[in-house]
């Protein structure tokens, strides 16, 4: 059954009010449409919903009030940040609250433990400029250099996993409200501990549909004292695929990104960006380590196992601020694809991740799929985590097609032992495929867990999967 919902009135927005003032806005006043407009879309292709009302709260106990205040009257809540998610995570489709953290700005640095206290309105490369002046920094590195909590919320990851991890594996403890008020810390600022469920874990992913997440405390490494890049070109994808499974076989310590970009990819980058690689799969590496003998070491090898699958060129470059150039460009594959072939296009985005024994073949697959439509395939890929993102650029009349295409894909990864979302999340964009990734036993494990933690189902409705224990959610809505 789906839950029932409050109605934002006059007296609720009033007593919003007393509690934050000015920093309330309500969709009954004119004044408040540009940032009702603003919170109610992510960077996705999703359809835009308007929240009734956008708070920003500055503590967690001003968002203890707010979740009180919702809880008592049934308002859902959607909590927000960069508003970089492309799976409509935080877009509030049913209305009620948007609230809105990019107040939180805290920034904490403890050296000695190699900790730091976040706020989860603070940007990864905000955060690493400040990290920076203490020679330290944070792994994770998605591209679209969102909050921190947007990491959190789906344990964002992007182009440094091979030496850092996920968001995942880098947060020591976070400071959540939950949906009643509550403001726990899920556990004590130490490298490990034995006492009891991990809460920490269990926020981490859920999208905001437990709680609010207000402060992170995360691990922080030492900034490399080398770095150098290399590109390597292939004349197809598998060539590259097969090859990352070579190098990721030789435990290379200071291979620190393995990225790839297939031809359409290298030729969006290069129309928006104004690089000039050559139009083939390439795969992009960097190294970091504290010994220049040690990068050329572990490159040789990389090498040797690119040249096993018919690698056509490498190229080394000693100095990893030669290729910072190129990482921008990587970063931009998104905006590249929303502009290819100097069109106004949306963009279907998969995120699939499969294990690696598997992945030439997936990638190889799927990229034919939309080659056989016609259809351009921008394939950026974190391609050491087996996770390769489709970007598929369309006009509204290809819609229809652009849906089969990404179906098609996701089956495949599935069927090869895969998971819907590596790194983005479900939001709303991968509900109707999670059934068939996890089984209805799992899918009705995280119901009971939401029913527990959020009795009145007011965090993030119908996110992830709904309420109702059937074969899936319809989303034609949507």
């Amino acid at each position: 059954m789906s839950a029932q919902y409050g109605k934002v009135d006059t007296g609720f927005v009033t007593s919003l009010r007393r509690l934050l003032g000015s920093r309330v806005f309500w969709c009954e006043d004119s004044q408040s449409r540009e940032v009702i407009e603003e919170n109610s879309r992510d960077q996705s292709f999703h359809s835009p919903a308007a929240p009734d009302v956008v708070v920003y709260p500055n503590t967690p106990e001003e968002v203890a009030s707010i979740l009180k205040l919702c809880n008592d009257a049934r308002v859902p809540v959607v909590s927000r940040g960069a508003g970089t998610g492309v799976e409509g995570g935080a877009i509030p489709y049913k209305g009620g609250v948007v609230l809105n953290t990019e107040n939180f700005q805290k920034i904490e640095v403890f050296i000695e433990d190699m900790i730091a206290r976040v706020g989860v309105g603070v940007k990864k490369l905000q955060l690493n400029k400040e990290l920076e002046k203490h020679g330290v920094l944070f792994g994770p590195d998605p591209s679209s250099n969102p909050c921190l909590g947007g990491m959190v919320s789906t344990s964002g990851s992007g182009m440094s996993t091979p030496k850092y991890g996920t968001t995942r594996e880098n947060v020591v403890s976070l400071t959540v409200v939950t949906p009643e008020g509550r403001i726990v810390k899920t556990r004590q600022e130490v490298r490990k501990s034995s006492t009891g469920y991990d809460l920490t874990q269990l926020y981490i992913g859920s999208e905001g549909t437990l709680g609010v997440v207000c402060e992170v405390v995360v691990k922080l490494r030492p900034i490399p004292t080398v770095r150098s890049g290399a590109l390597v070109r292939f004349a197809s994808v598998e060539q590259a695929a097969n090859a990352v499974i070579g190098i990721i076989r030789c435990n290379l310590t200071s291979l620190a990104r393995c990225e790839l970009l297939n031809a359409d990819g290298v030729r969006a980058t290069n129309e928006v960006f104004k690089t000039t690689l050559e139009v083939v799969p390439t795969l992009m590496l960097e190294f970091q380590a504290e010994d220049p003998g040690h990068l050329a070491s572990d490159y040789a090898k990389a090498k040797e196992q690119a040249e096993r699958f018919q690698a056509m060129r490498c190229e080394y470059c000693a100095s990893g601020a030669d290729i910072d150039d190129m990482w921008e460009a990587r970063r931009g594959c998104y905006p590249a694809a929303m502009s290819y072939r100097q069109q106004k296009n949306k963009v279907m985005l998969t995120d699939v991740c499969v294990p690696v024994s598997r992945l030439a073949q997936c990638i190889a697959e799927s990229e034919a799929d939309t080659h056989a439509e016609g259809i351009p395939c921008i394939i950026c890929a974190h391609i050491a985590d087996g996770n390769f993102h489709c970007l598929i650029p369309y006009q509204e009349h290809d819609l229809a097609r652009v849906k089969k295409l990404e179906d098609k894909i996701i089956k495949r990864s599935l069927a090869f032992g895969g998971t819907v979302s590596g790194e983005h999340g479900v939001g709303v964009g991968k509900m109707q495929h999670i059934l068939e990734e996890h089984g209805r036993e799992y899918i009705n494990l995280m119901r009971r867990i939401k029913k527990a933690l959020d009795p009145n189902s007011i965090m993030n409705p119908d996110k992830i999967f709904t309420l109702a224990e059937d074969d899936g959610p319809k989303l034609s809505k949507l």
